[in-house]
């Protein structure tokens, strides 16, 4: 459920997406991204880890999980207020324009309203998908329908911010009222869980933190360096890339209370089910890098326009960091769950000191090329020091590759065929249906996927 809904509403993402960067052009896009970026930087600091930190605790005290929402919530309102502060004062700093400050102010005035997202824990403790998909859904269709009005009108950032903060208010509307039909109340602000989920939530935070800063802080050095229009440029493709999260999102938001259950009192099971996890990300991540290598060009024409063709190159780069990023979901959720979380603490700082060095000298040089470049380094950084972590706490041998070299060798082949259909000048339209029968069909042939898997998909349980 999770995966067949967020395509459809990436698909619907990928056509609202091209609408706004049509309606605003290279510059206006470039300043409507430096927004979304900063903001999501430091909005992450209202909720800081503790929705992590609640659920996994949640997941292993059934008994108590309203106790630990609740502290969840209490942590919100205590953060929300300096949060706040500190995004206007970032806008203020950044503004192009009075379009691009009040666009900004907006975003930031309706922060407090975005606390009844920790609602949706209760349903993901539950692993019922019916609720959050719907709201997903809900808001995209709202935002989309708002973005086809605003671009008729030819409108700018304003009404563009102010239709963005409407449907998400919507959606969390609807979520709230459906929480409390399905479990009778709501979690309260509490105190009673608040020190212990503070004390375990802030290396958790901090990292997340780090995080948040290395995966997005090329968009603010491009749009200070480059300027609005290679930003613009960069954001358009990077803004692919965010959509593309659905994918691990999916799969660990279904799989993230299964791995907290079974640690440590079942140690064979959380192998299984990582491991399960990762070969999943697998087919996903390798496939969609190998269709951004052979279709890069055709999918930014399609999407954005000839005005940002010139974007295209950096598209198969951020491909790769998708792959490293799929896997980085996987260890970030381990080393949670393994108690880990100072450690990935060190290997975030790590991260965002080699980030803010390569973005530094590459972006002067070459761009938002180095920007992408970077992306991938980092990621890369990031899933050695990792991997290495958790295998030393798991005490684990040499990993099996084997089903995982199979799935890159299927995206291998499945990527040679498109690039042959783009020597025929094949149409966009006919290397999306290439990839859809191909890469299927080499997963089956290669024994990647199987009738077990099928089995699983269509029916309700969990297969670890």
């Amino acid at each position: 459920m999770q995966v067949l809904v967020r395509i459809g509403n990436l698909a619907l993402g990928v056509f609202v997406t091209a609408l706004v960067v049509r309606t605003l052009g290279k510059e206006g896009y470039g300043q409507w991204s430096t927004i979304a970026v900063v903001l999501s930087v430091i909005s992450y600091f209202s909720s800081f880890g503790m929705e992590e930190v609640a659920l996994r605790e949640a997941a292993r005290e059934p008994e108590r999980e309203f106790e630990w929402l609740g502290g969840a919530i209490m942590m919100r309102l205590l953060l929300i207020g300096p949060v706040m502060i500190a995004c206007l004062g970032a806008i203020a700093l950044l503004a192009e324009g009075n379009a691009m400050l009040i666009a900004g102010v907006i975003l930031v005035v309706v922060m407090p309203f975005g606390g009844v997202g920790t609602l949706g824990l209760l349903f993901q403790l539950r692993v019922d998908n019916r609720v959050p998909m719907l709201v997903l859904t809900l808001r995209s269709v709202l935002w989309g329908a708002a973005v086809v009005v605003i671009h008729a009108h030819h409108g700018g950032l304003v009404p563009f911010a102010i239709a963005l903060v409407a449907t998400n208010m919507v959606g969390s509307t609807v979520q709230a009222l459906a929480a409390l039909k399905v479990f009778g109340r709501w979690p309260r602000p509490s105190r009673t869980r608040l020190r212990e989920l503070a004390r375990i939530a802030v290396p958790v935070g901090l990292s997340g933190a780090l995080i948040m800063s290395y995966a997005r802080i090329d968009q603010v050095f491009v749009f200070a360096i480059s300027g609005s229009r290679q930003a613009g440029l960069y954001g358009s493709v990077y803004n692919i890339l965010d959509q593309s999260h659905f994918v691990p999102i999916s799969i660990l938001t279904t799989l993230s209370p299964v791995l907290a259950a079974a640690w440590p009192a079942d140690r064979a099971r959380l192998l299984r089910t990582a491991r399960l996890t990762g070969e999943l990300l697998a087919v996903a991540s390798f496939g969609g890098l190998a269709f951004a290598i052979a279709a890069s060009g055709p999918v930014v024409g399609l999407i954005f326009g000839d005005a940002f063709s010139s974007a295209a190159p950096a598209l198969p780069v951020l491909g790769a960091a998708f792959v490293l990023i799929c896997f980085g979901y996987l260890n970030g959720n381990l080393l949670l769950v393994l108690g880990m979380q100072k450690k990935l603490l060190r290997v975030s700082l790590l991260a965002l000191v080699v980030n803010l060095i390569g973005n530094a000298i590459l972006v002067p040089l070459v761009g938002f090329m180095g920007a992408a470049a970077m992306t991938v380094v980092t990621e890369a950084v990031v899933f050695a020091c990792t991997s290495v972590l958790i295998a030393r706490k798991l005490e684990l041998g040499r990993p099996r590759v084997d089903r995982l070299a199979r799935t890159a060798l299927a995206a291998l082949l499945m990527g040679a065929g498109l690039v042959l259909l783009r020597l025929a000048s094949a149409p966009l339209a006919a290397l999306i249906a290439f990839a859809a029968v191909a890469y299927p069909a080499l997963l089956f042939g290669m024994r990647v996927l199987g009738a077990d898997e099928l089995r699983i998909l269509v029916k309700r349980g969990s297969p670890a």
